[in-house]
């Protein structure tokens, strides 16, 4: 999110300079002196935490989203829940695909008040492929099945559709400040009046992407981070064949059970 009016006005912080972007997304953390009119300190950060035993590996290996039901667990995110590095993650917008017509059309998510969404996320510190010290972090998920909303706007036959855990002002600040139960008290599903959602212009950029079926869709895309790129499947190596050699039969000298 770049919109430096919305941002004061919604958080208390001004983006960053692009000259500060080493990475493509920025979080807010908890300042060391709390201020009443600032939520907190923005920070520059990649999209998807690295598993420990495996920081400094690729961009296939982030894990961009954790479910809330599992952050304690979770190899890679439990870490940074144990640690409290709790984060609020600034984004205008959210973006998916809607099937209601039998046709993908893109969709935005916003908050009806047409303020910014707050969304919960932990974050960590590591390294990059060149072995750079960065950021990084993941956004929390619930289950949205039968949210007016979210669960409307899950893929076709999704056994499990989930949301962002989207936090409100108080919530987001209790997110950052609070206890281990303070916390996890305001990870709860948005109410779906709170938010609107519609189709997006044909002219703007997320509605031109690739529809769910040819690639991969992305709630994210509005907000100009890297997507992570899929995993390539490995092709088993083609077996080849080799013709039998042909032994010619020896001399008939009898028969051994005559």
């Amino acid at each position: 999110m770049t919109d430096a009016d919305r941002m004061l006005a919604a958080f208390g912080v001004a983006p960053l300079a692009d000259s500060a972007l080493g990475a493509p997304a920025a979080f807010i953390v908890p300042a060391e002196a709390p201020d009443a009119g600032t939520l907190g300190v923005l920070r520059p950060g990649c999209f998807g935490l690295l598993p420990p035993a495996l920081r400094g590996g690729g961009d296939a290996l982030r894990v961009r989203e954790c479910r809330v039901e599992t952050m304690k667990s979770n190899p890679t995110c439990r870490e940074s829940w144990w640690a409290a590095r709790r984060c609020v993650v600034p984004v205008a917008r959210l973006t998916t695909w809607c099937h209601d017509t039998g046709r993908p059309q893109a969709w935005a998510i916003q908050r009806a008040d047409g303020d910014p969404l707050g969304l919960a996320g932990l974050w960590s510190e590591t390294i990059d492929a060149s072995g750079a010290p960065i950021a990084a972090f993941c956004v929390l998920t619930l289950g949205a099945a039968g949210h007016p909303v979210f669960g409307r706007l899950a893929p076709p036959m999704s056994q499990d559709p989930r949301m962002p855990v989207i936090l409100g002002g108080a919530a987001q600040r209790q997110w950052l400040q609070g206890t281990w139960a303070d916390a996890e008290r305001v990870l709860l599903r948005l109410p779906a009046e709170l938010l609107s959602a519609g189709p997006l212009e044909a002219s703007d950029p997320a509605a031109q992407r690739t529809p769910p079926g040819v690639g991969v869709a992305d709630l994210f895309e509005g907000e100009g981070w890297l997507p992570v790129p899929a995993r390539q499947r490995r092709e088993a190596p083609r077996r080849v064949t080799r013709p039998r050699a042909v032994i010619p039969a020896g001399p008939v000298t009898g028969d051994l059970f005559a």
